[in-house]
């Protein structure tokens, strides 16, 4: 008589374990999943879209909870990098002041508005009237403790430093590491047309004390 316990093995096929590969497809996407579905019930963008779809979930605090920087980068004060497409946003010198922010660039796109605190980054294009904690279309700079490449990206080298650039719906995704050892995600829309050359050059201007905090993951 055949033991049930042999039927059920029968039945169950290969048991063999997945590769690490296939394991980690599914992470990534059972966390794009939950990213889209928090995402959906805050409303108020606490979700840097972008870095989660590098890797993992990044909660940020809301800029309008913290003092925050807002500065308009003048028309006209720069040019575009060479590498730039020719319908892409210049890059235009950015004056951090006297007391530069947690997290500060030195170029921004041309005519954009800079806000910002210890925990993000956030670059909108004028005429911008979503809250500063609403990430969708705005360039966006911060840190996060645990930062992967995505399946398919590309190298490039950030000031000697090397970083990878993936792009989501046509979101370009730059992840390096910073001179402090911090792990620094930007993530670029598309309406800046920038190359992968471009958006290495305005991450290399991308300044980050010891005060930037990254995002609770």
């Amino acid at each position: 008589m055949t033991d049930l316990r042999d039927v059920l093995d029968s039945a169950a096929g290969d048991t063999t374990s997945p590769a690490p590969d296939v394991v980690a497809a599914d992470v990534r996407r059972g966390r794009r999943a939950l990213v889209r579905q928090r995402y959906a019930r805050t409303g108020a963008g606490l979700l840097l879209t972008g870095a989660a779809v590098v890797s993992g979930i990044v909660l940020v605090p809301q800029l309008g909870t913290e003092p925050a920087q807002t500065q308009v980068a003048v028309p006209g004060a720069g040019g575009a990098g060479g590498s730039a497409q020719p319908s892409a946003v210049a890059l235009v010198p950015f004056d951090q002041g006297a007391q530069p922010k947690p997290i500060s660039a030195g170029l921004v796109p041309d005519g954009w508005t800079v806000t910002g605190n210890e925990y993000a980054l956030v670059i909108a294009p004028a005429g911008s009237t979503t809250s500063p904690d609403d990430f969708r279309g705005k360039l966006v700079v911060m840190l996060s403790p645990d930062q992967t490449a995505a399946p398919g990206a590309t190298s490039i080298d950030v000031a000697g430093s090397p970083g990878t650039v993936s792009v989501e719906h046509g979101t370009r995704i730059l992840v390096y590491p910073s001179d402090g050892g911090q792990q620094v995600v930007v993530q670029a829309p598309a309406a800046l047309g920038w190359d992968d050359a471009t958006l290495a050059r305005f991450a290399a201007a991308v300044t980050v004390t010891a005060d930037a905090q990254a995002g609770r993951g």
